[in-house]
């Protein structure tokens, strides 16, 4: 059974599951439902010190959760738990082997063994189909610019359709810009890019620079 995602829907799950599994002992953190391709979870925290006496404190809690699959329901909440181990182990101050090292997997082995879930450590997320309205987003034509600076770095921009003159007299005009290539495409790459209005973009490594230049040049 699939289920829309909402920050109201987590809270609603992190409530019960904190009572049944965590003794109610985790304050309520920042709920987000974003877009992310890669993580169907993640959780973060802030450490402030409380002074050199007290040592350092947990704040700034906030677990997110990405709608971008079809995922079914139960699958979701396996993710929220796994994300409130994380938050269990942060706010206690456990000390563990790594991220998710012995603590962390004796807290998820016993929660599927006694208690039927099956949390793991990461999520294929190749596995799950794109939801319908990030399918709607995916198809849509941007105006994307590849640029290279005189550097060696690399970047993509995708420009809102009335500043695509503006940024191409910016980067023609710029010295720190060595080449720039313009392209019109639904590549679903793109899909999570803010549209600009300035000569900036997200810096990508050049082999995957240089492997969307030729499939976008295809």
């Amino acid at each position: 059974m699939k289920t829309e995602m909402t920050a109201e829907q987590l809270r609603t799950w992190f409530r019960e599951f904190n009572r049944l599994y965590f003794g109610d002992n985790l304050p309520e953190p920042r709920f987000v439902v974003n877009n992310a391709r890669t993580r169907l979870g993640q959780y973060s925290c802030q450490r402030v010190r409380r002074g050199w006496l007290w040592g350092t404190k947990t704040v700034g809690h906030t677990i997110k959760v990405s709608d971008y699959y079809d995922v079914p329901e139960r699958e979701l909440q396996n993710v929220l738990l796994h994300e409130m181990i994380h938050f269990y182990i942060s706010y206690k101050g456990i000390r563990d082997t790594s991220p998710h090292g012995r603590e962390f997997r004796r807290l998820m082995q016993w929660l599927n063994t006694e208690h039927g879930w099956h949390i793991t450590i990461s999520t294929r997320t190749k596995s799950w189909p794109v939801s319908e309205h990030n399918q709607a987003r995916l198809n849509v034509l941007r105006r994307v610019v590849a640029i290279e600076t005189a550097a060696g770095h690399c970047y993509f921009s995708v420009v809102h359709p009335d500043y695509v003159r503006y940024v191409d007299k910016q980067a023609t005009a710029s010295r720190q810009v060595k080449s720039h290539q313009w392209f019109t495409t639904a590549h679903p790459f793109f899909a999570d890019f803010p549209q600009t209005r300035s000569l900036r973009g997200r810096r990508l490594k050049r082999p995957e620079f240089e492997e969307l230049l030729r499939q976008l040049q295809e």
